[in-house]
């Protein structure tokens, strides 16, 4: 009876082991950042995230101690076997899990959840976006990970039980029944009220200590077992008084709009949302050349919002964010919400109303961005998408590169002379895995320099284009509009609140002078300041302010997952809901912007909820 129990014991050991080593891969793979961490913040990660392993060690462990209290009545062979088996898939995907992890984290800067999945529906663009990824180290990780920790569990399993003599049946059934039931223990994490969630595991306000103490596979199951559940606001902070008096005074106005641009009968709308764009490359050299030298130049030319933040940092959230002035959403996509889609305003509607043609570009799959349901529903007289391009349908792409799509633009628009039009190209060749025409500028393999290669073709692209335009006749009709799709980590600057720093700059032959916009202000508040320099109302949105209105107070107001930025012209304040504090500026836990915040996240989810 005694070896039976103790292998009980091993065998929750080696769980619990393993999820240990587990993080100890983490840290290392990210050593960049684990260099920053105090011996505190290091002792913190293991003395805090031991509690998950402990549960998740124990949820595997369940069935297993389960099945062994009634080993008596199963043939040794088949118990051996399906013992082994069971713990062999468990293995499989847990490893699967950890190693994708690494790269997850590296990529979105948060611990893998249900998100990849739903990418899954499109698993030729799903391969060739990971293809930047390091996937050689990745598989190599994974191999050896798996081997090592399958020797041992065949060593545990074959070498115990293959000795093991039948025993009397009580009292082994009684202490297998109790210590399998010692097991909801752990699971549950302990004596305390509230049962195991994230935040348990939360410690330091520096958010890489944080996430490094969580395990990869609980954070993982915990949130595909809760993606379905959308129907409570878990952002109720503040008080309903409190909470109106914010909002009113954020988004206070005059109606009273400087107009910037010139007025024309029929003024044409060319929106350019560029993949990746991050206003942190502007001006940005590197190996002393400049990444964007176009960009350096146009904004000297035309107006340059250099305090723009992206909404989101996904695509799927951000193309929203910008052509419904709609706030995103942390955890979830408000496109994959069908019924909540037709409830939203959309720019293409304003503007076919207004007599427009309307048009959407986008060299890529719009099903593989969860786009498409939002796309057929915003009224775009014409979507035109991957297959509508010449030589788009590559195995090394993701799509037709952005001077293909923008040479469809003009071959579409060469004798536009019937109607205005409204149009809208959302780039490709910046997206991961960063896959231009041609070798790029900057010599090198790794991604960091693919990814600075992308954006410099990026900015070629786009300059070749731009001077073609000036050529067409519906040019000194026409704004301009350039802007950032969301930002990236690169490069770096040691502050999350500028990963979602984008460029927004205006030109065509509408913009009379060039100038700077110094205060911060949002891709929400696009939809409202574009129509309000043609004279068009802007009622039905509510969240986008008119940048030129004189009233308007400069901030914006982003998400990420599990959390909010707040930035005003005086003080960024980034929040993890999760472990509700403040991140990387415990200064700002008490700041009105703080509070304001979380009345822009609470009231904002709530609408959404709503919809």
């Amino acid at each position: 009876m005694r070896e039976r129990l103790r292998f009980l014991l091993i065998y929750y050991a080696f769980w619990v082991v393993f999820f240990v080593f587990a993080r100890i891969l983490f840290l290392a793979y990210h050593i960049d950042d684990s260099r920053s961490l105090t011996l505190e913040q290091v002792y913190g990660i293991f003395r805090h995230g031991i509690r998950m392993d402990l549960a998740m060690a124990a949820y595997y462990s369940l069935l297993p101690f389960l099945w062994v209290t009634f080993s008596n009545f199963i043939d040794k062979g088949v118990f051996q076997n399906s013992f082994f088996s069971y713990t062999f898939i468990l293995l499989t995907l847990t490893n699967l899990i950890v190693v994708a992890d690494l790269e997850v984290y590296n990529t979105w800067n948060f611990r893998l959840d249900s998100t990849p999945l739903k990418f899954l529906s499109s698993p030729k663009e799903a391969y060739i976006s990971v293809k930047s990824s390091p996937i050689l180290r990745l598989l190599l990780s994974y191999i050896l990970l798996l081997a090592m920790a399958s020797i041992i569990v065949y060593r545990i399993v074959a070498n115990k039980i293959y000795d093991w003599k039948r025993i009397g049946n009580f009292p082994f059934i009684l202490y297998g029944l109790i210590m399998s039931t010692a097991l909801l223990l752990p699971i549950r994490g302990g004596w305390g009220r509230e049962p195991l969630k994230q935040s348990s595991v939360y410690f330091s306000t520096r958010n890489f200590a944080n996430v490094s103490a969580l395990n990869a596979p609980w954070n993982f199951f915990s949130s595909l077992l809760n993606r379905t559940s959308v129907n409570e606001n878990p952002y109720s902070y503040l008080p309903r008084e409190t909470l109106d008096n914010n909002l009113k005074s954020l988004f206070s106005r005059s109606e009273n709009t400087d107009k910037v641009i010139r007025t024309a009968e029929k003024s044409n709308v060319l929106l350019i949302l560029v993949e990746n764009l991050t206003g942190k490359v502007m001006d940005f050299r590197y190996n002393d050349v400049p990444v964007t030298p176009y960009l350096n130049r146009l904004k000297q030319e035309g107006i340059y919002f250099e305090n723009m933040y992206a909404a989101a940092d996904r695509t799927d959230k951000t193309v929203v964010s910008v052509l419904s002035a709609y706030p995103a959403q942390p955890r979830e996509a408000l496109s994959e919400f069908s019924d909540k889609i037709k409830k939203l305003p959309f720019l293409s509607s304003i503007f076919n109303d207004q007599g427009y043609s309307t048009q959407f570009y986008y060299g890529g799959d719009v099903s593989f961005l969860s786009l498409k349901p939002y796309l057929f529903a915003s009224n775009f007289e014409k979507i035109l998408e991957k297959g509508d391009f010449d030589g788009a349908d590559d195995l090394s792409s993701l799509g037709a590169p952005d001077s293909t799509v923008y040479r469809k633009f003009l071959d579409d628009h060469g004798n536009h002379h019937s109607r205005p039009f409204f149009s809208t190209i959302l780039t490709l060749s910046s997206h991961e895995p960063y896959g231009i025409p041609g070798s790029g500028l900057f010599a090198g393999a790794t991604v960091q320099e693919q990814f600075y290669n992308s954006l410099h073709y990026a900015d070629r692209s786009l300059e070749q284009f731009l001077e073609e335009a000036r050529k067409q006749d519906w040019w000194d009709n026409t704004l301009v509009i350039i802007l950032g799709n969301h930002g990236h980590k690169w490069p770096e600057t040691g502050s999350k609140v500028d990963n979602f720093k984008v460029p927004m700059i205006w030109t065509g032959g509408l913009v009379k002078n060039g100038f700077t916009v110094k205060h911060v202000y949002s891709q929400l508040d696009v939809a409202a300041t574009v129509l309000g320099q043609l004279g068009i109302p802007s009622r039905e949105f509510g969240w986008s302010k008119n940048i030129f209105d004189k009233g308007t107070h400069p901030w914006a107001f982003f998400v990420f997952n599990d959390g909010f930025g707040y930035v005003n012209d005086r003080t960024p304040v980034l929040f993890d809901n999760v472990g509700r504090l403040v991140m990387d500026n415990p200064e700002a836990a008490r700041s009105k912007e703080l509070e304001a915040g979380k009345a822009l996240m609470q009231r904002t989810y709530q609408s959404f909820l709503d919809l």
